[in-house]
């Protein structure tokens, strides 16, 4: 009765689920050579193929309907397992897709196929399959059962790299045909500043999963964060293949048009052998005003000036670290000096050569003919007179220099002394006028143009390049801050307002645009500096009060307040340190929730979540993904773009 219901099983299962190709392979299975014997064989659907290319293994069994009568229980067909390449196994089962009559004896075939995709070129060696069965003694159902296996030879596929010449072209390209590719988008358009996804999409035939990204090359002005890709797999006369989606965020910064643009895909197509080049149109998506959460906002004061504190200008620079360095030296000697019994030293002061002073003001190199200097000299407006006795001058200072016989030096004429205060009120001009001029370097008001136009968005990308160009720059953060506020990137304005608060504490100006943006957590207000002075006002104040607690203390009446204003720089430098710490710190706060990923890459396991304004510890760096640890104690990789950094993240 179990091999009847077996039997019936068996023949009325579908057999449609055999690909074509594996169907072709059935007249490659012969019969058995002995009446009532059992076969097993295993078969490649071709002998060679190429990197990449589909390829059916097929393992076969012919089993006598007499013998399997028998049988308790039904064989066991086990494929061979290989390794090295993709492999889809195509049932779990076998399937009997064949019934003959040979010899007096009815045999069934039965299969399992699977399809393999070589990974690499070289010589594959499939395993051999294993058919098992037990057989009873007699036909009481208590008798005992004689166990059988069978094994088939192993089967061997070559193959065949890609040619070099088309390899080259290939570029790392798919192994496919028929392949299509196409963009496809919001079809309503965009917003700006509005999220939107994008697809790039891939149909053909081939291995769907190993289908590359395409290399693309985005327009200016557009924001694009990759997406998991989605893959539907498909058969269609035996041929695997699907539809791959490469699926991006884009965010616009301005209204207008984007044009996506277009895409090359070299493919390899192993039916030709030769390089198939794939293209996606460009495709144009219009791009409307924005119609965001930001259009009911207040705009924010904006000046357009850099605005470095003269505090900062004196502390971060190099001399400023030389002077830190060397005072504390300088002030020891003269503390030693002054233990010191004193001596009577006369100083003498040195005279300045004028020969080599006039040659410094005009630019030229000492060793420069009199007629070039007398050039030089009618150039800066010197009279023909005055210059034709320098002229004379410097010929008879070089005939002594460089004569056979010495002497002494010639006195320089009236005329010397009269070109070179001349020459020093000229010089102390220029630097007074690029002086005067360099402000009006930082006073461009193209961004504050843009802000006031409503372009909020292109007012942030000038605003955070004058930033990046110059860090000192307090009001080039706070105007960066207000311009992300309006443009709806609140995380990002408190990460900007935060630097401009860190340099200039006491700007109305910021502290009065933190206030008035009224969208941000109460959360944030503890990262405006509660004590309202900066780091370089303490560093200046620390150094003032070691000076000034030297000098002090050299008056034996007033080492008490000498004592006291140590103490209080002392205070003033641990400030110092304390606030250089905290602006120095690899930290950022996330933009928005997103998933913690395992490497850094977008299609990655998500290993948790960081929730908008989080405030992450950076760890590492790897291209635009960075390593983050959370308050929480979550750790993982997120994009650059995620995240407002609150210092600079080398």
């Amino acid at each position: 009765m179990i091999a009847l219901a077996l039997l019936a099983a068996l023949v009325v299962q579908d057999t449609t689920a055999l690909s074509p190709r594996a169907r072709d392979m059935l007249g490659r299975f012969p019969l058995p050579a002995a009446a009532g014997g059992v076969s097993i064989a295993v078969r490649f659907s071709k002998d060679t193929a190429w990197v990449g290319e589909q390829v059916e293994l097929v393992t076969a069994a012919w089993f006598p309907r007499e013998l399997r009568d028998r049988l308790r229980r039904p064989p066991t067909l086990r494929g061979p397992s290989l390794s090295g390449l993709w492999s889809v196994q195509s049932q779990s089962l076998p399937i009997l897709v064949e019934t003959r009559r040979a010899r007096g004896e009815v045999y069934d075939l039965f299969v399992m196929h699977q399809t393999i995709f070589p990974l690499g070129p070289g010589r594959i060696v499939s395993p051999p399959a294993l058919l098992s069965y037990a057989v009873p003694a007699s036909a009481s159902y208590f008798a005992p059962e004689e166990r059988k296996s069978l094994t088939s030879r192993t089967a061997t596929l070559q193959v065949r790299p890609i040619p070099a010449a088309v390899a080259s072209l290939v570029a790392g390209g798919p192994t496919t045909r028929n392949l299509r590719l196409v963009w496809r988008g919001p079809v309503d358009g965009l917003r700006a500043g509005t999220p939107a996804q994008v697809e790039l999409v891939a149909n053909g035939t081939g291995n769907v999963t190993l289908w590359p990204t395409p290399s693309i090359a985005w327009p200016s002005g557009l924001r694009v964060y990759p997406e998991r890709t989605e893959e539907r797999t498909t058969i269609i006369a035996g041929d695997r293949g699907g539809e791959k989606r490469f699926r991006f965020t884009i965010v616009a910064d301005s209204e207008g048009v984007v044009t996506l643009p277009a895409v090359r895909y070299p493919t390899f197509d192993p039916s030709t052998v030769s390089v198939r080049v794939v293209a996606a149109s460009a495709f144009a998506l219009p791009v409307f005003t924005s119609a965001g959460r930001t259009g009911d906002r207040t705009p924010l004061a904006v000046t357009g000036e850099e605005e470095i504190p003269l505090a900062t200008q004196v502390v971060r620079t190099k001399a400023a670290m030389w002077v830190a360095l060397v005072t504390p030296g300088v002030l020891l000697a003269l503390w030693w000096r002054r233990r010191r019994p004193r001596r009577a030293i006369a100083v003498v002061q040195p005279i300045g050569d004028p020969e080599r002073e006039l040659y410094r003001l005009l630019g030229t190199p000492i060793e420069a003919s009199s007629d070039r200097v007398v050039a030089a000299l009618r150039h800066r407006g010197v009279p023909r007179p005055e210059a034709e006795q320098i002229r004379r001058w410097l010929a008879a200072t070089g005939r002594r220099r460089y004569g056979p016989v010495g002497g002494a030096a010639p006195e320089p004429p009236a005329a010397v002394s009269a070109v070179l205060s001349r020459l020093r009120r000229a010089t102390t001009l220029l630097v007074l006028c690029f002086v005067a001029a360099a402000p009006l370097v930082g006073q461009a008001t193209d961004p504050v143009s843009r802000y006031r136009a409503g372009d909020f968005r292109g007012a942030a990308r000038r605003f955070e390049a004058q930033a990046i160009a110059e860090p000192r720059a307090a009001g080039s953060w706070r105007d960066l801050g207000s311009a992300r506020w309006q443009a709806g990137d609140d995380v990002g304005a408190v990460a900007a307002w935060w630097r401009a608060l860190s340099l200039a504490p006491r700007d109305r100006v910021a502290r009065q645009a933190w206030r008035d943006a009224s969208t941000l957590p109460a959360s944030m207000q503890r990262l405006v500096p509660t004590i309202p002075v900066s780091r370089d006002e303490c560093v200046l104040l620390a150094v003032l009060g070691v000076v000034i607690s030297w000098l002090l203390g050299r008056s034996g009446r007033r080492r008490r307040a000498a004592r006291v204003v140590l103490l209080v720089s002392l205070s003033c430098g641990a400030l110092a340190l304390f606030r250089w710490r905290r602006e120095v710190a690899p930290v950022a706060l996330v933009r928005e929730a997103i998933a913690l990923r395992v490497s850094p890459h977008p299609a990655a396991p998500a290993l948790a979540q960081a929730s908008a304004w989080a405030l992450v510890e950076v760890e590492r760096r790897d291209g635009k993904w960075l390593l983050v640890a959370t308050p929480e104690g979550g750790r993982g990789w997120l994009p650059e773009e995620a995240i407002a950094p609150l210092a600079t993240l080398d």
